[in-house]
């Protein structure tokens, strides 16, 4: 085909001729010869070139003969087409060229290719890339950023990377240019980096290296500055990217991001969304930016869910932003699984963290605790009336009662216990309104707790500054009025004289023995000790120890730690009191003089206080659970977000052992919690999440007592209503059955824990 064209052009082109030669010389026409045409593909360093990039056909002295745009023409898409006029008769004509002619290609700035013009009318390919000119391997420079620092110096790492390897060292020559960072021969006022110029080589078979420049800290506040790092001369290779930017964070004047962890309950078809949600610590007055992606942990993109990744940009003023990420529908049944994406080329921010979790949860796999409809106890307008903000429960002994604490209506509930069910019928509320109950002290009950004996029901009424000391029908479960402790009072023959400590009492706890009820008086920033009557239960007052003060009536030092304490519980051997410190984000520990002439008091043992002595997680401690042998301690810290495990050693000592928090991987609840408790078996920890509306179930392994997750449920996913504002929790002695106090949603929650049926446990199959 090729060959008829030129043959009919030749004849065409003969036809043109034979009447020129005939005519005079002096009417000779000079005729124009065909263009002589490159193409091919075009690539830098293995890449396609960009389009818009200018392809030019230049001769050795520079001069230009051919442009062409890349992109122009659309048929040829990445391609490119040179035509070069050609000149093949004497004399010869400014600007043409002539087969033979020494020519350069040029893609941009870089030289691509190297030739010979061909004859005139002919089409050549010719593919372009720097790379061909066979220089070795393309080298490039990656842009840095990289927070500033406050003081000393930091280093800015850039990753210099080729194509390919080659067999022999590639040296490169470099330098650092200034920008608006400054550059100077070591760290100084007014000093940003520490300029540099020498060489960097590259081993042979090597594909990388590094270029380290130091760079300065200081505390002014100031924009984010840049320098250039330039990449002068190459060895055995050729510069594919010879400049890199450096960018100089400062972060004496950013703010920070945090990403809380997310979960979703898989979907069970099609797909959900779930959504990260990036926060500053403040606004900022220019853009903040950062990248992020999508990485498997045990969850794995495309099946679990869509990988994806992005650049989020805050702009100034705001402080949040919202990345979302799809999660698919999976038919088969499988424990939790996670993704979690990862930060990275933080601007004008400084990042708090490296990555967030996504939990993707199949609500039908190995649940810890179920719940159905009409399990819950509803309060408020809607129900119980005297069900309003309940902030404690307590079971009888016999598991046939229930009592719970209704913080606004300054009443107590008691409910019947279905055993089999687990389900609670209300039976009366008592408040002062009550016969018979007027002059107890029931204003803005916090606590309650059943004496071991089930015959008393002890009540902290924080707004009254007492305990109220009811008596209980062991039978019926009914309740009735004895009398009260009240702060600032001096009750007959009190071993202590007049009762302190109470102000503000919100926890409360009887030790096994019965003996005594121990007090935590919130704003007293004290522990009240009193002696009970195990025939009528009434309380006597013996001693209350108090924050930074000795009472030197016995062998403990001046009690520290003791800011705000909230709970209290007594070890199972009776031989030591810990109590947690709201305020002084702590446990404190005392030993405990058993029954008799001691009456039970304390003594000052040791606080265990938040970032002292490897102490950590205890910001905000707000009640505390002990396993049943009296070997672990489970503290849950509000202001952390965190569970804390103490190990008891001899003499009641703690040792600090592990703190899991929210946010660490696979917590996705307990923002906030409030309430904790061990299961009487043992098996299971279960943590309330006030802030989120969260229940926690960790696994428990007896001999450490380390903790695994095992469920978390929210309210209103998974069939789970009414747990808005969870706070306290109390456990059938059963091991069947969980309650739960949400104290924003007015209710009374009921779990079955599905891991109390233990038939095939205990080498049962053996």
């Amino acid at each position: 085909m090729n060959r008829l064209l030129y043959r009919m052009c030749g004849i065409r082109l003969l036809g043109v001729l034979l009447p020129a030669l005939l005519l005079p010389a002096t009417t000779m026409a000079r005729v124009e010869a065909p263009d002589h045409v490159l193409y091919g593909n075009v690539t830098l360093f293995g890449q396609p070139a960009p389009m818009g990039s200018v392809i030019e056909i230049r001769r050795e002295d520079g001069s230009v003969i051919s442009r062409y745009t890349l992109g122009r023409d659309s048929r040829l898409a990445g391609q490119y087409s040179l035509r070069v006029p050609m000149d093949t008769v004497d004399p010869r004509v400014e600007g043409r060229a002539r087969p033979g002619d020494a020519v350069r290609l040029f893609v941009g700035s870089q030289l691509a290719a190297e030739t010979a013009v061909g004859a005139a009318g002919v089409a050549r390919r010719l593919d372009l890339d720097p790379q061909g000119l066979g220089t070795g391997p393309a080298v490039t420079i990656a842009d840095v950023a990289l927070l500033e620092g406050n003081a000393g110096s930091r280093t800015a790492t850039l990753a210099v990377a080729m194509n390919t390897t080659s067999a022999d060292a590639v040296t490169i020559e470099w330098n650092t240019v200034n920008g608006t960072a400054i550059g100077g021969s070591a760290c100084a006022p007014g000093i940003d980096f520490v300029a540099a110029d020498t060489q960097l080589v590259i081993a042979a078979g090597q594909g990388a290296a590094q270029i380290d420049v130091i760079v300065c800290g200081d505390t002014l506040p100031e924009a984010s500055e840049t320098f250039t790092v330039a990449l002068t001369a190459i060895q055995n290779g050729v510069l594919a990217d010879g400049e890199a930017t450096v960018t100089v964070q400062d972060d004496d004047n950013v703010p920070s991001i945090a990403i809380p962890n997310v979960r979703a309950l898989e979907p069970t078809a099609g797909s959900t969304v779930v959504v990260f949600r990036p926060q500053l610590s403040r606004s900022h007055s220019v853009p903040v930016t950062f990248a992020w992606t999508t990485q498997n942990v045990n969850a794995s993109a495309g099946s679990d869910y869509l990988a994806a990744s992005g650049i989020v940009t805050i702009a100034p003023g705001d402080t949040a932003a919202e990345i979302p990420v799809t999660v698919l529908a999976d038919a088969a049944v499988e424990p939790d699984e996670s993704f979690r994406i990862a930060l990275s080329d933080p601007q004008n921010v400084a990042l708090s963290q490296d990555y967030a979790y996504a939990s993707i949860v199949d609500p039908n796999f190995d649940p810890a605790l179920e719940t159905s409809p009409g399990d819950e106890v509803i309060g408020g307008p809607q129900g119980i009336a005297a069900l309003t903000q309940p902030s404690a429960l307590a079971l009888s002994p016999d598991g046939a009662h229930a009592y719970a604490a209704s913080e606004s209506q300054d009443s107590v509930l008691h409910f019947t216990r279905d055993a089999g069910t687990g389900r609670l019928t209300f039976v009366q509320a008592y408040s002062i309104a009550t016969s018979g109950f007027e002059n107890a002290k029931l204003n803005g009950p916090k606590d309650l707790k059943l004496s071991p004996d089930g015959l008393n029901v002890y009540v902290a009424s924080a707004n009254d500054n007492a305990i109220a000391i009811l008596a209980r029908d062991a039978g019926t479960g009914a309740l009735s009025f004895v009398a009260n402790q009240v702060s600032g009072q001096t009750y007959p023959d009190a071993p202590g004289g007049e009762t302190t400590g109470l102000l503000g009492v919100t926890g409360l706890q009887v030790s096994p023995d019965g003996a005594q009820v121990y007090a935590a008086g919130a704003t007293a920033n004290a522990v009240a000790v009193f002696a009970r009557d195990a025939g009528t239960g009434a309380l006597q007052f013996v001693e209350a120890e108090r924050n930074d003060i000795d009472d030197g009536t016995d062998a403990g030092a001046t009690v520290v730690g003791l800011a705000a304490p909230t709970a209290i519980v007594v070890s199972p051997d009776g031989a030591q009191v810990y109590v947690t410190a709201r305020f002084g984000n702590a446990v404190v520990a005392f030993d405990r003089d058993p029954a008799g002439g001691g009456n039970g008091k304390l003594s000052f043992l040791a606080a265990y206080r938040n970032g002292l002595a490897g102490v950590s997680g205890l910001g905000g401690a707000a009640d505390l659970a002990i396993s049943a042998n009296g070997e672990h301690l489970y503290v849950a810290a509000e202001s952390d977000n965190a569970v804390v495990l103490f190990t008891r050693g001899a003499g009641g000592t703690l040792t600090w052992t592990q703190a899991w928090r929210r946010n660490d991987p696979g917590i996705v609840g307990m923002a906030g919690p409030q309430g904790i408790a061990v299961a009487p078996d043992g098996r299971e920890v279960f943590v309330t999440g006030f802030a989120d509306s969260s229940l926690t179930v960790f696994d428990r392994a007896g001999a450490t007592g380390a903790l695994t997750v095992h469920q978390t449920v929210f309210d209103g996913e998974g069939g789970v209503e009414n747990l808005g504002g969870p706070a306290a929790l109390a456990l059938s002695a059963d091991n069947r059955h969980l309650y739960v106090a949400a104290n924003t949603d007015n209710a009374i929650v009921l779990f079955r824990r599905l891991s109390w049926n233990t038939l095939f446990e205990d080498d049962f199959e053996q």
